[in-house]
């Protein structure tokens, strides 16, 4: 059985795709701090992009048509130092263009201050443009059990019929269905799902660090962000009936209605903030300690949007390593503990808790002096720990 699903394509009743999606990158920099004789490091770019979907209509909607993306983009960076090298500026602008989305600047701005020898403070400011992936686009994909992912663009809504068919929110049809339950039907209940135009999802960020050096011994980098996204990119869960006649009861039963979760952007302001803390310590005789906290949390999305965010709130690494301590300082070794937190995971196919865990790696090293070698003999999550 897993043979014929696997042999025929998706619409044929398999779980093939036949897909030969492909993409051509081209980019190029050029640096013009020689050319200016170094008054300022002076940097300019630019990249150009083209999808070519092909999936014969098993992902994408490109049954009957060919669909192309192409996208461009150039920035110019330019840095300067003052006051005796204690002070660096360093400001940024970048354009981007996709085909189905309006362009955008991103400008960004950095300042390091040198506070003294080996100690310095940072701080930036940025701004960044992310368009839609070709899935958040253009797929057009039916999974099973009557749920179809679907992208944001407004073709894909005129092919699924939204403007004669309307979708309705997944939270207003199980307030509908518990009125059934009830006894006392309230369509009033429902509400449709609205749709505005599918936009990129911008983010401005600002950004404090502090990095130093103290007694030529330890390593001290901190940093801390706030962000805030417009746009957010993220998924929602729709209903609509599958027959012909578009009772309002089908959106309670299983058989006769579809459910499509489809890319689109929240309608409100979304926030993020995070922070890290590493320690490098050198010990006698060529130990050296080293550990690091980080931190990334995401704010609440309107009721019914999806984040996919999908990042624990807090990581830990702790590390022991020697360059050489025995056989003549050739023999060596590193072993690291990674820990991260709980999460609640969040996909297109499925949602679930994922559960804290942490894991070691160790390596052995052997340094081979008259060859310039080094050997390594290691293993990663060596208590052979099982995590998801």
């Amino acid at each position: 059985v897993k043979g014929q699903l696997t042999s025929k394509v998706i619409g044929q009743g398999g779980a093939k795709f036949a897909d030969k999606t492909f993409m051509n990158q081209y980019e190029g920099m050029y640096n013009l701090t020689n050319a200016l004789k170094n008054i300022a490091e002076v940097q300019i770019g630019g990249n150009y992009r083209r999808f070519n979907l092909n999936s014969n209509g098993t992902i994408f909607d490109d049954k009957v048509h060919d669909i192309t993306i192409d996208e461009y983009g150039a920035f110019l960076q330019i840095g300067k130092k003052f006051f005796a090298d204690k002070l660096k500026f360093t400001a940024a602008s970048r354009y981007d263009k996709s085909q189905n989305f309006k362009g955008r600047f991103t400008p960004r701005v950095s300042m390091v201050v040198k506070l003294s020898q080996d100690n310095n403070i940072r701080f930036s400011y940025q701004t960044a443009y992310r368009f839609p992936t070709t899935q958040n686009q253009w797929i057009n994909l039916t999974v099973g059990g009557g749920t179809k992912l679907m992208g944001g663009l407004e073709a894909l809504r005129t092919f699924n019929h939204f403007q004669i068919n309307p979708v309705y929110t997944l939270a207003s049809v199980q307030q509908f269905g518990a009125s059934v339950m009830m006894g006392a039907p309230n369509t009033g209940l429902l509400k449709q799902q609205n749709f505005g135009e599918f936009k990129p999802e911008s983010l401005s960020t600002y950004e404090v660090g502090y990095k130093a050096l103290v007694a030529k011994k330890l390593m001290v980098d901190f940093y801390a962000y706030a962000g805030n996204y417009k746009n957010f990119i993220s998924g929602v869960t729709v209903l609509q009936s599958r027959t012909a006649a578009q009772s309002i009861y089908d959106l309670l039963d299983a058989n006769k209605r579809l459910a499509y979760s489809i890319s689109t952007n929240a309608d409100a302001d979304v926030s993020s903030a995070g922070w890290g803390l590493s320690l490098d310590y050198l010990l006698p005789r060529n130990f050296t300690v080293n550990a690091s906290v980080s931190s990334d949390e995401i704010g609440n999305l309107p009721n019914g949007f999806i984040s996919y965010f999908n990042t624990p709130k807090m990581r830990v690494n702790v590390g022991l390593n020697n360059s050489g301590f025995l056989l003549k300082n050739r023999l060596g070794f590193g072993a690291s503990m990674h820990y991260q937190d709980g999460f609640m995971y969040e996909g297109t196919f499925g949602v679930g808790a994922v559960s804290a865990y942490n894991t070691v790696d160790a390596v052995l090293t052997y340094k081979l002096p008259n060859i310039k070698s080094l050997v390594k003999v290691g293993g990663t999550n060596i208590f052979n720990h099982y995590y998801r």
